[in-house]
């Protein structure tokens, strides 16, 4: 058992559960360079997929914005732009990428045909692999992607808050249709039409989620952390998040805050 698997072990992941795995691995890496020796993020993939077995999930993020710029989404060979583990998952035969072009994942588990053949035409619908972590009690484990700084006040790594504000309905984003192809397995290439919750560009302001967040998960005990050689590990979960956010969005809004663009 090696000094990864050690730590992991502090993260309590249980046989059976659902978990998505939101990284930045760069400073996993410049630890192991330092101390001398090998680290290959397969390794996490493996002890991750141990850890919750063959009844239990991994997702990992593959999401690609370039659909957007009418560029042909293949499944097989678009990369993602969202963390270097995703693109190691989807090298890999155990794992399977869901069917969104923006917002796909990269699947490994006892559920990973139904997850994959979700239409998923709805980028943030609950009908998707976001309702799907929702549901079934789904955690999100994330690595080195938030509150480095002290000063930043935005929870970051979440990727949740806009299944949150669609499933509300806010009135500063709305449903656009995104146009463009895919190919399939067959490498035949297809038309598609995406639905995307936009932001209103009438609106001189974005919403970001606050860094008050994060505290009030960790009060409840929703959410744990730990570091692991000065890294971050935060694991949540994620169903009573998502129906804190939700209350929030119908209320004062304390976690959902507002900046101007002007």
């Amino acid at each position: 058992m090696n000094e990864l698997e050690v730590f992991l072990n502090k993260l309590k992941i249980k046989k059976g559960d659902k978990i998505l795995v939101s990284s930045d691995i760069l400073r996993l890496l410049i630890h192991a360079r330092k101390k001398k020796f090998n680290f290959n993020p397969n390794d996490l993939i493996n002890i991750l997929k141990d850890k919750v077995g063959k009844n239990g999930n991994l997702f990992i993020p593959t999401f690609n914005w370039d659909f957007f710029k009418k560029k042909v989404f293949n499944p097989l060979k678009t990369v993602s732009q969202s963390g270097s583990l995703g693109n190691v998952a989807l090298k890999r035969k155990d794992f399977s990428r869901t069917f969104n072009p923006i917002y796909s994942f990269a699947v490994t588990g006892k559920d990973k045909d139904k997850i994959c053949r979700q239409k998923h035409d709805n980028c943030f619908s609950l009908n998707s692999p976001f309702g799907y972590l929702i549901k079934n009690k789904g955690k999100n484990l994330i690595i080195d992607l938030h509150n480095k700084d002290i000063r930043e006040k935005k929870f970051v790594g979440f990727v949740f808050h806009h299944v949150v504000e669609q499933a509300v309905g806010v009135s500063y984003r709305y449903i656009k249709d995104i146009n463009g192809f895919y190919k399939n397995f067959s490498n035949s290439k297809k038309s598609l039409k995406i639905k995307f919750y936009a932001r209103d560009l009438k609106k001189n302001y974005r919403v970001y989620l606050s860094k008050k967040l994060y505290n009030d998960l960790y009060k409840k005990k929703i959410l744990l952390r730990k570091k692991f050689n000065g890294v971050n590990f935060d694991i949540l979960d994620i169903n009573p998040t998502f129906k804190l956010l939700k209350k929030d969005l119908k209320g004062k809004r304390k976690y959902f805050m507002e900046y101007s663009t002007i």
